[in-house]
């Protein structure tokens, strides 16, 4: 009955050491998270849509939407920037980028600076395959400063495309 008694206080007190561990990583280290979903547009943004007489396929099922998101968060992280060399219009080109908006910004209460981009795609003339060789040619680079030190990271945009039906 002893045994069994330390056996568990031992296993009580590791698990209470890694949980310890593990918290306090996440809080020191930030972590990222980046996501671009591409999915069938509703019928409200389909009906929003203009200029649909321009192109050769104008069925909604040939429009869709592109979400990309950025998360990153932090604890002591500073002077955060986000930079891409070529633009989602550049990457696209005007035949598949239809329309967009973005926003960024740092939510401090939170400690998570956030990017969103939120574009319409007409698809009437590109696969799915050729769409992600388009965005394969985009890099997101996230530069912050952490302890005096500035790091950085790069994603590529092409590699985290996900397909939503």
């Amino acid at each position: 009955m002893k045994r069994k008694v330390i056996g568990l206080i031992v296993t009580l007190l590791l698990f209470l050491i890694f949980f310890c561990a593990g918290f306090i990583y996440l809080m020191v280290h930030p972590s990222m998270e980046i996501r671009t979903e591409i999915k069938p547009i509703d019928d409200e943004t389909y009906q929003s849509l203009g200029a649909l007489e321009y192109v050769e396929h104008p069925e909604q099922q040939n429009f869709r939407n592109l979400l990309f998101t950025f998360k990153f968060k932090y604890s002591n992280a500073e002077n955060i920037r986000t930079e891409m060399p070529k633009s989602f219009k550049e990457l696209l080109t005007s035949d598949v980028y239809w329309v967009g908006e973005d926003t960024e910004y740092d939510d401090i209460d939170h400690n998570e600076y956030i990017v969103k981009q939120d574009i319409v795609l007409y698809m009437g003339e590109v696969s799915e395959d050729e769409l992600v060789d388009l965005l394969n040619d985009g890099v997101f680079t996230v530069t912050w400063e952490e302890d005096g030190k500035e790091m950085r990271d790069e994603f590529n945009i092409g590699e985290t495309v996900l397909f939503i039906d």
